[in-house]
């Protein structure tokens, strides 16, 4: 059984190392999309909507995605039309602890309670 002091230590590295990953990551994804949107205005260029090579076969697709530009007519909207599918169906966690906080109580919603490390390098 490994001794906590060793524990906190492969911690530290395991949390490091987790770090310079996502910060590989990060770069790799901004060469990603920079390489995506030269891609797409190449083949745009040549009007091509599909293009393969030995590697792979790329695509282009449109699609619509929303953006919310005032959320008090979309909530409205949602609430007459009770078409709540526009939605992610997710609580947000901190809105439900200060509404449990302030002893209200929330119809469907169970706590459920983790225990997790804080953790602070020094």
């Amino acid at each position: 059984m490994k001794k906590l002091d060793s524990l906190l230590a492969e911690y530290s590295k395991v949390r490091e190392d987790i770090k310079e990953l996502q910060a590989q990551e990060k770069e790799l994804n901004t060469s990603k999309r920079e390489l995506e949107a030269q891609i797409s205005i190449r083949m745009q260029e040549q009007g091509l909507d599909k293009i393969s090579d030995g590697n792979c076969t790329v695509s282009l697709k449109n699609e619509i995605v929303p953006t919310v530009e005032n959320w008090d007519i979309l909530q409205e909207h949602i609430s007459i039309t009770k078409q709540f599918e526009l939605m992610h169906k997710r609580v947000s966690a901190t809105a439900y602890r200060e509404a449990i906080a302030s002893g209200m109580d929330i119809p469907g919603v169970k706590s459920t309670e983790l225990t997790r490390i804080n953790y602070r390098s020094t």
